[in-house]
């Protein structure tokens, strides 16, 4: 898409400047390097469209202070960087791009941390989620990609990371899985505990339900489909066009940010050891989601 014909494109560039950069601006073949560099960027992605004030405002935050300006210009990753700009601002033929040509070459980055198609499967999904879908108060992170190095390295660190937290996460529920196991297993006629229990029931049912009202709207709304009407994964996934494996963290996100929530509040209002508070919220875990259930059913 063409800049109007009285904009330059050294006018539409050369504002959006860091003050460590500025001496793009004074190149005097500036205008004449940056037709050339966006012919460049358009002759690679053909059917992605997007503004030149958009994306040279783009380029422009995020050239590298240098005393060759038009070296770095002429060296700087501008295609990758077009794609990217063109995902961060909503082109589908962008996103088609991006699912093509590099989305596939992060499987083998994957592998080394996970192996396995599923896994690989599963960052992907993760990746176009975080990379590609806006955030309250900011941008979809592919603005993060700063042109750098090829996008195609970014986006396999950016892979491999995802890949580790999603292991971590896997093995933070396993443990949490087994110690709520091990709480299960023992012996429950405590009579101070139950005494314990009934003195704060009120307070435990006043802290959940507000933990439960801050959550983010999306994750209340998943664990009301899921708990309340009782939809599948896949069927709130077709919902929010997602995998399942998205919606499956989505739930475990809401249930691990409700009990922390539930924590913080009672640790607030109530004088208790630690000791007392873990035994409070002992048998908590296995009773979540009964618990939100019926939260979620009495607020409609």
């Amino acid at each position: 898409m063409s800049h109007s014909a009285s904009a330059s494109l050294a006018s539409l560039f050369v504002p959006h400047l860091r003050p460590a950069a500025q001496a793009y601006a004074e190149l005097p073949s500036l205008e004449t390097v940056l037709t050339q560099v966006l012919a460049s960027a358009r002759a690679a992605w053909p059917r992605v469209r997007l503004d030149d004030a958009v994306f040279l405002r783009h380029l422009a935050e995020r050239v590298p202070p240098s005393s060759e300006p038009e070296r770095s210009l002429r060296t700087f990753p501008t295609a990758d960087l077009f794609l990217a700009c063109a995902c961060v601002q909503g082109d589908a033929a962008a996103h088609a791009a991006l699912e093509a040509h590099f989305l596939p070459k992060v499987a083998a980055a994957v592998a080394r941390v996970s192996p396995g198609a599923d896994a690989a499967s599963e960052v992907c999904q993760v990746l176009r989620e975080k990379l590609l879908t806006p955030e309250p108060g900011r941008p979809p992170r592919l603005a993060d990609y700063q042109g750098q190095g090829p996008l195609a390295a970014w986006l396999r660190a950016a892979a491999v990371r995802t890949a580790l937290n999603l292991r971590r996460s896997s093995q933070r529920q396993a443990r949490a899985e087994e110690e709520a196991l091990a709480d299960a297993t023992v012996p429950g006629d405590h009579p101070e505990l139950e005494l314990l229990r009934q003195r704060h029931r009120t307070d435990f049912q006043a802290a959940l339900a507000e933990a439960l009202a801050a959550l983010p709207s999306r994750e209340r709304t998943v664990l009301r489909l899921h708990l309340v009407e009782g939809l599948s994964l896949e069927r709130i996934g077709t919902v929010y066009r997602t995998h399942k494996s998205t919606v499956s963290r989505w739930l475990a996100r809401a249930r691990e940010e409700v009990l922390a929530g539930t924590r913080s509040r009672l640790a607030e209002r109530l004088r208790l050891s630690d000791g007392e508070l873990h035994s409070l919220l002992r048998d908590v875990p296995g009773q979540l989601d009964q618990s939100l259930s019926s939260l979620l059913a009495s607020k409609g």
